[in-house]
């Protein structure tokens, strides 16, 4: 029986199941407040949005690799979402420790708005990668037709 695979086909299937099992585990990690484990999974799906952009390694006289340079946009957005992330787990930084040892900085007023901004920071990054598939077409068409009205003939 002659196989009809189309490697380029099963690339996509592949990168489609990856980046969903990939976002089954953001849904659970994100409820449980397990920020970093969440932006980890988020990383891991940029790296697999981004597979195709070009890199190109910059070399000296020797030919040694002296720099990598990747498409400027994405990783400049990417740094920018980054650096929001750690500017607010910084501020949780210090918020812990305006507290003596064994005091409850959790519910102080710094802590619950330095979480809620990091919260808000890795949010954003989320919903940046959603927006980031969608264009490149691995999102899930929206579509008008309501299947629970199809016995209604809708």
């Amino acid at each position: 029986m002659a196989s009809k695979i189309n490697p380029q086909q099963d690339t996509g299937w592949g990168l489609i199941f990856r980046l969903n099992a990939l976002f089954s585990e953001v849904e659970e990690l994100a409820p449980l407040g397990k920020y970093d484990e969440w932006n980890f999974k988020l990383d891991r799906i940029w790296s697999n949005l981004v597979y195709r952009n070009p890199i190109d390694f910059q070399m000296n006289k020797n030919d040694e690799i002296i720099s990598v340079k990747f498409d400027d946009k994405d990783i400049k957005e990417k740094d920018f979402l980054d650096t929001q992330i750690l500017k607010a787990k910084g501020l949780m930084t210090i918020a812990r420790n305006h507290y003596a040892e064994g005091k409850e900085y959790a519910r102080s007023k710094e802590w619950i708005k330095a979480k809620k901004q990091l919260y808000k920071s890795i949010l954003i990054k989320e919903i940046w990668l959603r927006k980031f598939m969608y264009e490149l077409g691995l999102y899930l068409k929206e579509v008008e037709h309501n299947p629970a009205g199809a016995m209604w003939g809708k």
